[in-house]
């Protein structure tokens, strides 16, 4: 990773993302109140969050459901992934999700990766600046 993007990002005060982010294009449901409310593309995902392109205006911290397909490499089964609407931009918004880690994405990243969850676990970007947790095993 050259050294002026590491700059770039460890300045972003909105970035808060934990893992390796990973470059998607995954079509997704969006809900919002128990209803659906859109669709979008997936575009890159961590542990800890992901973006998806959307027309979709949402409230800023709006809890929303982040629907995966059935019968995608993304999950066979489909999933229902809870999130908050962290950050609005032109392209579309990004979401924390509820369930840091949870089984549908940890699958989903290590599909599309070919890496182990506990490789995606840290962005390397970040490791300088970041202290480790006194609770990580």
């Amino acid at each position: 990773m050259p050294v002026t993007e590491k700059k770039l990002r460890s300045r972003d005060v909105t970035e808060h993302r934990w893992g390796q982010r990973i470059a998607l294009e995954v079509p997704v449901k969006l809900e919002f109140g128990g209803r659906p409310m859109g669709h979008g593309l997936l575009r890159s995902a961590s542990i800890s969050g992901g973006f998806i392109d959307t027309t979709l205006e949402l409230p800023i911290f709006s809890n929303l459901v982040v629907v995966l397909p059935a019968n995608s490499e993304a999950a066979p089964n489909g999933a229902r992934l809870a999130g908050c609407l962290l950050r609005r931009e032109p392209a579309g918004l990004a979401v924390e999700w509820r369930d840091m880690g949870c089984p549908a994405i940890a699958s989903l990243l290590e599909k599309v990766s070919g890496r182990s969850i506990a490789d995606l676990r840290d962005d390397e970007a970040f490791a300088p600046r970041r202290k480790s947790c006194a609770f990580a095993s």
